[in-house]
């Protein structure tokens, strides 16, 4: 057991977490990863119900499988009373659930954006508030899986970014609306599983715009999200996940210098430093 009493092995032995979205890509891989780290996993599906309940059922510690529209305003609610007519009560709430709409400026109807909005941000606020509500004083973990769009605004993508962004000041100020008894917390995921069918040119492109020169995998986004739910003194963080793909503009072309290079450099500033030194005590 570690110092918060947890197994080494199965760290999130005995909590029950839903995973939105849960079923495929960058979601399937959360769901797989918290499992196997001993936590009873909800999956939430919309419309991949049997790769929802073939998943939870290969789970380690068991799952179950829940259908619910989160971009309706009764979705978050109808999705956690589906939990408790299961007899299933998650302590924790992973919103990876996401539309990835893309879309031309003129072309992004009022629908468009309404919709985006409603299952990348309003969801989360609604399941927020009915996880509070179910638990009261007993607590619990809230992550929200965000996207790096939120800080590079995408401009094929507008609604999606905008949606993006917008968590991440809600992420705060959940954590403080329900502190503290709730953690609330994001991931912001960059290049880690490009839509399928992206051309190599343009998934070449993304790995250059990184500072470690790949693209990441969905496990990484799972590993932050592990990280979140045990790290008891982390509430409205943000966890970035994007290889350094918000800062490559700007960086230095040529590998990076070596220890050798280093030394020799810093042996030749202060060989002139010496030189300066002389000259003046010489004047």
């Amino acid at each position: 057991m570690d110092e918060h009493g947890e197994s080494a092995e199965l760290p999130l032995a005995g909590r029950s977490i839903l995973v939105t979205g849960g079923a495929h890509r960058v979601g399937g891989a959360i769901s797989r990863h918290l499992g196997g780290r001993g936590a009873r996993v909800l999956v939430h599906y919309h419309r991949h119900g049997a790769q929802a309940a073939e998943l939870a059922a290969g789970l380690p510690a068991g799952g179950a499988a829940f259908g619910a529209d989160l971009s309706d305003p009764a979705g978050p609610r109808r999705l956690l009373e589906a939990c408790a007519a299961a007899g299933e009560a998650p302590d924790a709430v992973v919103h990876s659930a996401a539309s990835f709409l893309r879309r031309p400026l003129l072309a992004t109807s009022a629908a468009d954006w309404d919709g985006v909005q409603a299952l990348n941000l309003r969801a989360f606020f609604l399941l927020a508030q009915e996880l509070a509500r179910r638990r009261g004083d007993r607590g619990g973990d809230l992550v929200a899986i965000g996207d790096a769009a939120a800080v590079e605004l995408w401009s094929g993508y507008l609604a999606h970014s905008v949606a993006k962004a917008a968590l991440v000041p809600l992420v705060k100020g959940l954590a403080k609306a329900l502190a503290p008894r709730y953690r609330v917390n994001g991931v912001m995921p960059g290049p880690v599983l490009p839509p399928e069918g992206t051309p190599r040119e343009e998934l070449e492109r993304m790995r250059e715009r990184t500072l470690l020169k790949r693209l990441g995998q969905p496990g990484d986004v799972a590993c932050a999200v592990e990280f979140l739910l045990r790290c008891d003194f982390a509430t409205g963080s943000w966890i970035e996940v994007t290889g350094g793909s918000p800062l490559w503009r700007g960086q230095a072309a040529g590998a990076p210098p070596t220890p050798d290079a280093g030394v020799a450099a810093a042996e030749r500033i202060e060989e002139g430093a010496a030189g300066t030194r002389a000259g003046e005590r010489e004047s």
